[in-house]
C-alpha cells in the first residue's frame, strides 16, 4: 500500500505521501531482512521434515477432496461481495485521503497556462533533434497543479547578486536561448531518455546577474507556492543545467513542471524544480522539499559525478 502510495503520490495530500515514505522505509529495511531470515530457517525445517517423512498417506477422494462444496461456495460468495463494495471502498478512499479538485492521472489538465505568445521554437527543437523523448513522464506533485498566464507571470533573480532581474513574459522569451538532449531520471525508478529541451543555461543567467562573492548556493522556488530546492554555487555552473521552455519543440505544459522548469540532467527529477519563477542566490546551503523528508542532498544519478 505504501508502495502505491509513493507510486501515485500525486494524487494524494503531502502529509500522507510523507508518512508513507517514512512507513515504505521501515518495511523496507525491517521486514524484508526477516521475511529472508524467515524463509532461510523454514526451508532448513522443510529439509528435516523431507529427512523424516510422514509415513501416513493423505488420500485426496470424493470424501476428502481438496476444495469442499462448503469451502467453494464461501470462496465465490466472498469474490462477489469483494467486487461489489470494492468500487464503493475506492470512492470512500479518494475522498478521504486525497487531494480534492487534482486531476487524475494520466487525464489532460482542464486549466492549461495561458502565456502569449508562445515560445518560437528553434529549429533544433523542431526537428526534434534528439528524435524525440523514449519514454513516458509521470508527473508528480506535491500541490495541485498551478497554472500560469502572461498578464501577471514574472520571473525574478535575486539575493547575493551583483544586479536583481525581473522579466514579464515576452521579456523572458527575448532571451537567447539553447537546445540540447539529455535524459530524465526520476528517484522513483523511472526515465525518459533523448528529450530535446530548449531553454537558457543557468550559468548564464547567473553571470547576466553578476555573482556576489558571498554567495555559495542558489535556491529555486516554484509557483506552486511551497517546493523549493538548492544546488551549490559549482553544481549551478554545470554545461547542461537550464531553465526550460520547450519540450521537444513545444511549450512545457502546466502538468510537465510549465511554462518554465529547471532541468538538471545528471541529477534525479526532484532536483528540478516545476514551475519555476525564482532564482535566489545564498550564502548559505538550504534544504529542499523531498530533502526535508529524507530525500538525499546529493542527487546525482551516476555517483561518479560527484
Amino acid at each position: 500500500m505504501t508502495g502505491v502510495i509513493l507510486w501515485l503520490q500525486r494524487y494524494f495530500t503531502s502529509d500522507l505521501s510523507s508518512l508513507s515514505l517514512i512507513l515504505h522505509d521501515f518495511l523496507t529495511w525491517v521486514l524484508v531482512p526477516y521475511a529472508i531470515y524467515h524463509s532461510i530457517t523454514r526451508s532448513k525445517t522443510i529439509k528435516k521434515a523431507e529427512k523424516n517423512p510422514i509415513k501416513e498417506t493423505y488420500v485426496i477422494d470424493k470424501t476428502n477432496p481438496i476444495l469442499g462444496r462448503r469451502s467453494f461456495i464461501r470462496m465465490l460468495v466472498g469474490t462477489g461481495v469483494t467486487i461489489s463494495i470494492a468500487p464503493f471502498f475506492l470512492k470512500w478512499f479518494m475522498e478521504t485521503f486525497t487531494v480534492k479538485d487534482l486531476p487524475t492521472y494520466g487525464k489532460k489538465i482542464a486549466m492549461e497556462n495561458k502565456m502569449v505568445p508562445a515560445p518560437h521554437p528553434a529549429p533544433e527543437s523542431l526537428q526534434p533533434i534528439g528524435g524525440g523523448a523514449r519514454g513516458e513522464f509521470r508527473p508528480y506533485t506535491v500541490t495541485e497543479v498551478p497554472t500560469s498566464s502572461s498578464d501577471d507571470w514574472n520571473f525574478v533573480i535575486d539575493g547575493l547578486v551583483g544586479k536583481e532581474l525581473t522579466y514579464n513574459w515576452k521579456q523572458f522569451l527575448d532571451i537567447p536561448r539553447t537546445v540540447q538532449v539529455s535524459d530524465f531520471h526520476c528517484v522513483t525508478g523511472w526515465s525518459v531518455e533523448s528529450v530535446t529541451w530548449e531553454g537558457i543555461l543557468l550559468k548564464d543567467f547567473l553571470n547576466m546577474a553578476g555573482v556576489n562573492n558571498r554567495a555559495k548556493f542558489v535556491k529555486f522556488y516554484s509557483g506552486d507556492g511551497v517546493y523549493t530546492d538548492s544546488l551549490s554555487l559549482t553544481e549551478s555552473m554545470m554545461e547542461d543545467v537550464m531553465v526550460a521552455v520547450l519540450l521537444d519543440g513545444k511549450p512545457i505544459t502546466a502538468e510537465y513542471g510549465g511554462p518554465v522548469r529547471l532541468v538538471v540532467p545528471k541529477m534525479y527529477a526532484y532536483k528540478s524544480v516545476k514551475w519555476l519563477n525564482r532564482i535566489e542566490l545564498i550564502k548559505e546551503d538550504h534544504t529542499g522539499f523531498w530533502e526535508q523528508r529524507g530525500y538525499d542532498k546529493n542527487a546525482w544519478v551516476n555517483k561518479t559525478s560527484m
